[in-house]
């Protein structure tokens, strides 16, 4: 028998919107400038930011290091950025602050700290149990 989705709470009023809204044009505007800097500063981020760590630390291997940790960063506020993009689309539409996974609602306090959380604490808390990777992230 199919599970039948959960009624979603009430909706988000139009302040509690409002608010979740301005919050996410702030964090896309220093995401936006978290980036821009990112990539100023490095230029080219394979070639000179490699080249800066080396003339720093003198160790191939920990300017490599060094390098991919800057990518990753870049690539986790681009990763954030789009994510926020699509929430603040979403926010113009019934189906913002609905579990896309149970139909529930996600409570404001949740979408105040993850904006773009697609799912309610219940359903992202059993996605992350059953497609974790082994051996990576904390120990339970």
């Amino acid at each position: 028998m199919p599970v039948k989705p959960a009624q979603p709470e009430a909706g988000l009023n139009e302040a509690q919107k409002r608010a979740l809204e301005r919050g996410m044009r702030e964090r896309l505007a220093a995401l936006r400038r978290e980036i821009a800097q990112a990539l100023r500063q490095s230029g080219r981020p394979e070639v000179s930011s490699l080249a800066n760590h080396l003339e720093e630390t003198d160790d191939e291997a920990v300017a490599d290091l060094e390098n991919a940790i800057e990518i990753a960063a870049i690539e986790r506020d681009v990763v954030e950025l789009r994510e926020l993009e699509a929430a603040l689309a979403r926010l113009k539409t019934p189906e913002y602050g609905i579990c896309v996974d149970c139909g529930a609602g996600i409570p404001f306090a949740r979408l105040e700290v993850q904006p773009a959380a697609l799912r309610c604490v219940r359903c992202q808390s059993l996605i992350e149990r059953t497609h974790s990777v082994p051996g990576v992230g904390p120990k339970l």
